[in-house]
């Protein structure tokens, strides 16, 4: 018979606690616990039953008043409470975890949007110097592109004295057949560059010719958000340009001024090379 009590004593211990986790104060986990076993009480019983000081039971009752997890029952003297039935307190609690749910998806959404000015990464400069350096870079760029590349070529990217075209052109090559996005370059053309052209213009790459004799003084490399921009160091029969800057993470700001110069150059330095279908024999 101990046993049987002392089973109970820590069921209702447990009980106590996983009301507690509910939400519920020590004090009206006990109370609520308490009218539960008992039906319907006065305060004095149930601070008799509960272990609960007399004053702290009437606070716990208004709260579970509030909660409309109990009734109160006016008499003669004083007044009793009864509890109402348990399933419909756990269907209530039930819906007061959804709402909570809910308001925490709905809070998430809201306190999100009021990050009205994220503050962006800051673009970085940085100086590039060397041909092999300037080539690398202008391959990470066009590999990791995702919406345009704008490119100025300059001719030691395409002399066979300086290592040839056909690096530069397949990178460009590959980047459009594998990707939809817009490639538009300016070159300056050589006989040998023919057939290489034509394969670009049958997959959608905009090729310009740079028009007269002058050697270009400057290359320009537009990829997304990033650019390359580099010089030339001096004129010779096979120019090097071997000096260079290049803009990570740049803002549409910064980037305007480059597309600008882009598009000015192609349009008033250059002639777009079309492709045209042989006339038949008369």
């Amino acid at each position: 018979m101990t046993n049987s009590n002392h089973d109970t004593e820590l069921n209702e211990i447990g009980i106590e606690d996983g009301l507690q986790n509910l939400g519920f104060t020590k004090n009206d986990s006990k109370v609520l616990l308490t009218l539960s076993k008992y039906k319907v009480l006065s305060p004095a019983d149930i601070a008799k039953y509960s272990g609960v000081d007399r004053a702290r039971v009437y606070d716990s009752l208004n709260r579970l008043m509030e909660r409309g997890f109990i009734q109160k029952e006016p008499v003669k003297r004083g007044a009793n409470y009864q509890v109402i039935p348990i399933e419909r307190i756990f269907k209530s609690l039930r819906e007061e975890y959804k709402q909570k749910i809910n308001d925490t998806i709905l809070l998430e959404k809201v306190i999100s949007e009021l990050e009205i000015d994220k503050e962006e990464s800051e673009p970085r400069v940085w100086s590039i110097n060397s041909r092999d350096k300037i080539r690398k870079k202008i391959r990470e760029l066009i590999n990791s592109s995702k919406r345009r590349i704008f490119f100025i070529i300059t001719p030691d990217l395409l002399m066979e004295e300086l290592g040839g075209h056909e690096w530069i052109l397949n990178e460009l090559w590959n980047k459009k057949f594998s990707n939809n996005l817009q490639i538009v370059i300016a070159l300056k053309y050589f006989e040998s560059l023919k057939e290489e052209i034509k394969k670009l213009l049958k997959i959608s790459i905009k090729v310009h010719s740079i028009e007269g004799d002058n050697v270009i003084p400057f290359g320009l490399l537009i990829a997304d958000n990033d650019f390359v921009l580099t010089t030339l160091d001096q004129v010779q029969e096979a120019p090097e340009y071997t000096s260079g800057l290049w803009l990570e993470n740049g803002r549409k700001k910064q980037i305007a001024g480059y597309e600008h110069l882009f598009r000015h150059f192609i349009s008033s330095e250059c002639k777009e090379i079309v492709l045209t279908s042989q006339k038949p024999d008369q």
